[in-house]
């Protein structure tokens, strides 16, 4: 694994971190936790689940592997936060 590949993995994990304390409003750590859970719950590399949250969050890039398992982890809190998000004033 070269370092770009370790770079990009952390910053797609603190991204991924990022995305759930603001939609959790939990710490840190908490969300970290999270994505550790869904890594030993589903077997995928915690950089590749990381990624794949990020992109079901942001710009659609079918090239990215894993959003359907993303989806259905997180797809209940991205919902909530969308109906949040259309009946704030």
């Amino acid at each position: 694994m070269s370092y770009r590949t370790v770079s990009t993995s952390r910053r797609e994990i603190d991204l991924a971190t990022g995305i759930l304390v603001g939609l959790r409003g939990c710490s840190e750590r908490d969300a970290f936790a999270e994505l550790v859970t869904v890594v030993q719950q589903t077997g995928i590399g915690l950089g590749s689940i990381a990624r794949a949250l990020v992109t079901i969050t942001g710009p659609s890039d079918d090239s990215v592997p894993f959003q359907a398992e993303a989806f259905n982890v997180w797809a209940d809190l991205l919902a909530a936060r969308a109906l949040e998000m259309r009946t704030s004033p």
